[in-house]
């Protein structure tokens, strides 16, 4: 069966905080390659497609993508919502749009499909996980209709908008959003990858659980390991988002 779902998966190698980080190995795969994988858990998702840049570096995404039979998309490092927007005009198809960023290599499919299911639930134009943060960082996704993508497009003027896609939707009060949370706010934990704190966290959780295990395990393992969970919990949430906003301009 068909649900019109796409998803773009922004990957890149030119992280500055942590260079190549989509790179980084687990037990002899990379991390976009677990990326991946648990995307493809979804039951709601039809299309995965990965979204990395021109730059030379990311051929190495684009090797990694054929190796396991997923589309490459390559556009702009800067202008990431013209990298979504030009890459979902290839899935012609495909009405809905999920985004979800390359730094969540335990990305829960069972959160992925709960947020798509109450987005065509309840007819929104954007749903997400992150406006009210109770999943823990490294379990963000973002649905939205490819009219509101091939909008923001064209109308999102910031730069702040350019590089973090939807923004120019999330601030604009014409769209119907809804915002998808957990019964316990587990926000305070990081399963995601800016830092190399981060990845000795990701690491050590991959290799202490099974592939199919949902984000409560995580949850679990860096309770009963309190020294683990201490190297990252004290890493800012967003701090992408925020020198954005802090060095905006129009352009």
């Amino acid at each position: 069966m068909k649900y019109n779902n796409l998803c773009i998966i922004q990957a890149r190698t030119g992280s500055t905080r942590l260079p190549n980080k989509v790179l980084l190995t687990v037990k002899g795969r990379t991390l976009l390659e677990y990326e991946i994988e648990r995307v493809k858990k979804s039951k709601l998702i039809d299309k995965i497609v990965v979204a990395t840049t021109f730059n030379k570096g990311d051929d190495k995404i684009e090797t990694i993508c054929k190796k396991n039979n997923i589309d490459c998309f390559r556009g702009s490092e800067e202008d990431v919502l013209d990298r979504y927007y030009q890459c979902s005009l290839e899935y012609p198809e495909y009405k809905n749009i999920i985004r979800i960023t390359g730094d969540c290599p335990l990305i829960d499919p069972t959160v992925v499909d709960n947020l798509i299911k109450f987005f065509v639930d309840n007819n929104f134009d954007y749903a997400s996980n992150i406006e009210e943060e109770t999943f823990p960082d490294g379990m963000d996704a973002e649905i939205f209709k490819r009219e509101v993508l091939a909008e923001a497009a064209e109308k999102a003027r910031l730069a702040s908008q350019r590089e973090h896609v939807t923004l120019y939707i999330r601030n604009n009060e014409k769209y119907g959003r809804g915002n998808l949370t957990s019964e316990i706010n587990f926000s305070h934990f990081r399963l995601t990858v800016d830092e190399k704190e981060d990845y000795e966290v990701i690491k050590f959780l991959i290799e202490n659980s099974e592939d199919n295990d949902r984000y409560m395990k995580y949850i679990s393992l860096l309770e009963k390991n309190p020294e683990i969970m201490n190297r990252n919990i004290k890493i800012q949430r967003n701090m992408g988002l925020i020198k954005s906003l802090e060095n905006d301009e129009v352009i």
